[in-house]
């Protein structure tokens, strides 16, 4: 609580020093066809100035929040619809209605600055922006993305969380982090994405098979984490955001400056940076020993955008220190089989901040040069090359053996993977029906490991094309597209005294077919048949030995093969005055799934003793659903109901896939209130969701049974606060407020102790201008 108060302390100081303007007033709008009024769906929007870009979502709705007093341009540009530029004078919160007129894309007409990643294609979107992307600040990127209703998180413990989407994880969902494929070893269950969410103000979820323009591995579904736009008007802007954590007496903070020079109009640039520190995790009943964690990261933008020629230059770093829960490493069989059976660890401490062993510390830098050129006839022709340096060091509970200072601070495990990608595209000029997009994606990869061969070094080479047409009619939105890749890895390791350098080649083609039917009123259907496949990561294929941040024996398969994808989807949404639902189905037929099985009994090493898996290859059929219900009881008043389900069967051997999300059902209870003096755009809102007892896990089967099933209470308040006639975003989130003990399946270390106890977190958000 000490750290929540400073933290209030410090934004009202803030706030004091900032500019005075009056910034509570939100613009909502429609874009629609001047014709017949129906929809223009996924039209962009810019507002200016400030640079606000948005993308109309399948109703042709918009909106834009906290925005100040003053003389604003709208510029709208949709596929087929000749682009219009509009003027509004905003004095309070109000609607807009702008009406496009048939006809082609004027780029030259409309200058916007930076890129838009709003996603046009037939499968089903979610975003997270805005109010709700605010009220996530400080989670990791897994954690938040579990706002979307069938991503959950494959968790090692607290700290450490990755999404899986519909059962699928790591080498299966693809992220791209400001366009770039993101790279590092994210192969290993407790290493999670090396991207500061911070930096992003969206993060867009594709579900289901989505090679075909983003790339192979695509099999789960694509993450898109994305920055703001630079600012197109000249001057200065630019926020603070802060966050307090109750349960770990952690904090964080955020801040951002970008500028767009007055004699160089075309030249603009962004500074962002942030930086976290959190203690040991309580659980209801004790702390979690040793999983202190503190994370920083920077980054910077250079954009220089003239006419139809755009140049960008980004870079990014990332780094985390991460405590490994201590009571994960083991002495002894004899003490492991205690820990199993035990309801508490059997190694606890007090709180602190420091973090030992064992541990992991990462590093991930980031480097980008973007080319982006627009030609009325020829279309728009774009060129990303990034080079990102991905390092991990993994320490072991024990020193080594060898007692020098230098000895000590080793690590048991060292990796070290160089990723060059080049990405280009060319986009269409698009006509009234139809737009296209053909590409091809290349990569060069280089692995060094040191101190331990867990895994071997290796050099990876791979490549693919694709191709993408959309054809649009009255209310559907057709797409077909299809890619090819090819893979190259070489090994380097030693057998006995001899080099050993396997070869493997791998190659496949991925399609996929959409179709989006819109009613023109309230209701969508999405309709999705798609192929992917992925090789065999080198882990899976060569891993041998103790992985000592998820504290198990893992040992690979030389045999693996490709693994095949063969996807069916539909989904369902309706949005009215009163009702909104969003409903999907999904089957996944998996050929040759690739997983990890729990290998008993476990194995004493010189290091102690761990739990073993084994790397397995068999047929798969996945399949569920997910169902978002929510109604307007009253204009201020909402409920809403979330429930999500999969089911995972291993066709050979005819028993239930181990680690699969268990099913769960959610409800929510919101009150939007109406301003109170300078309290503006304030919500209650209060959550219950239960997790069902993972029933579909075979017997016998891994070192401890499946946890019972529990219901967690959450709350939170949010706003906006005028101080001095500056608007301050705030929120305060309790999280599992009754305190309750539970351990969730995908937790890797739910073998040893309970997860996070209450947690309440204060998040201020200032803005300046």
């Amino acid at each position: 609580m000490r750290f929540i108060l400073v933290t209030w302390l410090c934004a009202l100081l803030c706030a004091g020093h900032a500019q005075t303007h009056d910034c509570s007033f939100s613009l909502q709008g429609r874009v629609v066809d001047v014709h017949d009024e129906s929809p223009v769906s996924f039209a962009t929007v810019v507002l200016s100035p400030g640079n606000l870009i948005t993308s109309c979502d399948e109703k042709g709705k918009f909106r834009f929040d906290i925005l100040c007093a003053g003389l604003y341009t709208i510029q709208t540009v949709s596929i087929g619809f000749t682009s219009r530029l509009d003027t509004v004078d905003i004095q309070q919160s109000g609607f807009i209605e702008i009406a496009l007129e048939h006809g082609l894309i004027e780029l030259n007409g409309v200058q916007v600055h930076g890129h838009n990643e709003g996603v046009v294609t037939t499968q089903k979107v979610n975003t997270i922006d805005g109010r709700l992307l605010e009220r996530q600040s400080g989670k990791s990127l897994g954690a938040l993305l579990k706002e979307v209703n069938g991503i959950t998180t494959l968790q090692t413990g607290n700290s450490i969380a990755k999404p899986v989407i519909h059962g699928l994880h790591s080498n299966r969902i693809l992220i791209l982090n400001n366009g770039v494929r993101q790279e590092g070893q994210q192969w290993g269950n407790e290493h999670g994405p090396e991207i500061d969410p911070f930096v992003a103000n969206t993060f867009t979820v594709i579900k289901g098979a989505s090679s075909v323009q983003y790339g192979s591995d695509a099999i789960g579904g694509v993450i898109l984490v994305n920055p703001a736009a630079l600012r197109d008007s000249v001057g200065t802007s630019g926020q603070l955001q802060l966050v307090g954590m109750s349960n770990t007496y952690g904090g964080a903070a955020a801040a951002l400056v970008e500028h767009r020079f007055a004699k160089i109009t075309p030249l603009a640039f962004r500074i962002q940076g942030s930086a976290q520190r959190e203690g040991n995790i309580h659980t209801p009943n004790y702390y979690l020993a040793n999983t202190a964690h503190g994370v920083y990261g920077i980054s910077s933008t250079i954009e220089y955008h003239k006419k139809d020629l755009m140049l960008e230059v980004y870079y990014s770093l990332y780094h985390a220190d991460v405590g490994i829960f201590s009571g994960s490493h083991i002495g002894n069989l004899t003490d492991l089989e205690n820990a199993f059976a035990s309801d508490t660890p059997l190694i606890q401490q007090d709180f602190t901040y420091t973090i030992g062993r064992p541990r992991q510390s990462i590093t991930h830098h980031l480097v980008k040069g973007v080319l982006d050129y627009h030609n009325e006839q020829l279309g728009t022709m774009l060129l990303t090359v990034a080079y990102q340096n991905d390092f991990r060091s993994e320490y072991d509970a024990h020193a080594p053996l060898n007692d020098s200072l230098a000895a000590l601070h080793l690590p048991s495990l060292y990796f070290e993977i160089g990723s060059l990608t080049i990405d280009g595209s060319w986009e269409q000029h698009p006509t009234k029906y139809r737009t296209g997009k053909i590409g091809f994606n290349l990569m060069n990869q280089q692995n060094v490991t040191r101190y331990a061969t867990f895994i071997p070094n290796f050099k990876n080479y791979s490549g693919g094309i694709f191709a993408v047409q959309q054809f649009s009619f009255t209310h559907w939105l057709l797409e077909a597209g299809m890619r090819y890749d090819y893979k190259w890895m070489q090994i380097y390791r030693y057998v006995g005294n001899e080099l050993d350098t396997p070869e493997r080649t791998f190659s496949h083609v991925s399609a996929q077919l959409g179709a989006r039917y819109f009613d023109g009123k309230h209701s969508i259907i999405h309709l999705q048949a798609g192929s992917a496949w992925r090789a065999p990561a080198v882990s899976e294929l060569y891993s041998f030995g103790l992985h000592h941040g998820a504290a198990s024996l893992e040992y690979g398969n030389e045999l693996l093969e490709i693994e095949r994808s063969n996807q069916l989807m539909a989904s369902f949404e309706h949005d009215s005055e009163k009702w909104f639902v969003d409903a999907g189905i999904y089957v996944n037929y998996i050929r040759d799934f690739i997983y990890q099985q729990p290998t008993l009994p476990a194995e004493l090493t010189i290091r102690g003793a761990f739990p073993v898996f084994h790397y397995q290859q068999d047929d798969a059929l996945l399949h569920g659903g997910d169902v978002t219900i929510k109604y307007m009881l009253t204009t201020q008043l909402a409920a809403t109901a979330k429930a999500s389900t999969v089911r995972a069967r291993n066709l050979e051997t005819d028993t239930w896939i181990v680690m699969m999300p268990a099913d769960r059902i959610s409800g929510e209870l919101s009150y939007s209130g109406k301003d109170l003096g300078s309290l503006h755009n304030w919500k209650v809102r209060t959550e219950v969701a239960h997790v069902f007892e993972q029933k579909r896990a075979e017997a016998l089967e891994d070192y401890v049974a499946p946890p019972k099933g529990y219901t967690l209470l959450g709350a939170s308040i949010e706003g906006d606060l005028l101080i001095h006639a500056s608007t301050i975003g705030w929120s305060v989130e309790i999280e599992n407020a009754l305190n309750t003990a539970y351990r969730d399946y995908l937790n890797r270390f739910r073998y040893f102790a309970d997860d996070m106890g209450r947690n309440i977190t204060l998040r201020i958000k200032i803005p300046f201008n």
